[in-house]
């Protein structure tokens, strides 16, 4: 409800068009961008190499930086200590949109140079669901996402998405200590999977 509130306000003109194909919106090879968690009340700058197919949460706590090619999370506290634990289905990304990204419409923002945002369902698993709302700047190929909804078993995510730039200022922002033991909880996996 909240998601289909938000929407309604950015849109003042809303209409529906013919479903475009899901895997042209793309994100940058390499972006950073401000998050602001509307659930959680975090703020957050995230950055996005999927040349390395990482990307990095950081926050004052410190940095979170996943994995997407192993599905490990290393979280790093400000003091430097590293722990490691599977990449949550929350912590799902991917480059372009998948193919069986579901189109929910377009609207209009901005009075003067139009932008379009579109809206995705992205249904991640049986249980989870990610809900997007794109957009791409006229002339360019490159898609940034301005909203993400994640809604689990576990609650319901809602996150803000502010000044997209299509780069990485320090791509040391990826690097994880060399020692980064498991999470208790990724010990615990580990010992019932086995």
């Amino acid at each position: 409800m909240q998601f289909l509130a938000l929407f309604l306000l950015v849109a003042p003109v809303a209409y529906t068009l013919a479903a475009p194909d899901p895997t042209t919106f793309c994100l940058p090879e390499k972006s950073t961008a401000l998050i602001f968690g509307l659930t959680s009340h975090i703020q957050a700058n995230v950055s996005i190499d999927f040349t390395q197919n990482k990307f990095v949460t950081v926050t004052a706590q410190g940095k979170r930086v996943s994995d997407l090619n192993t599905n490990i999370t290393y979280l790093v506290d400000a003091t430097g200590a590293c722990t490691k634990e599977p990449l949550p289905v929350l912590g799902y990304m991917t480059r372009c949109l998948p193919a069986n990204s579901v189109f929910l419409g377009t609207v209009f923002e901005g009075f003067v140079n139009k932008v379009n945002l579109n809206a995705w369902l992205i249904p991640v698993n049986k249980d989870t669901n990610v809900t997007l709302l794109t957009y791409t700047e006229p002339g360019q190929t490159d898609s940034y996402f301005l909203l993400r909804r994640d809604d689990a078993p576990q609650g319901q995510r809602i996150i803000f998405v502010s000044n997209p730039v299509a780069s990485i200022a320090d791509s040391s922002v990826f690097n994880v200590p060399a020692v980064c033991p498991d999470s208790l909880a990724f010990s615990l996996f580990h010992k019932l999977s086995v």
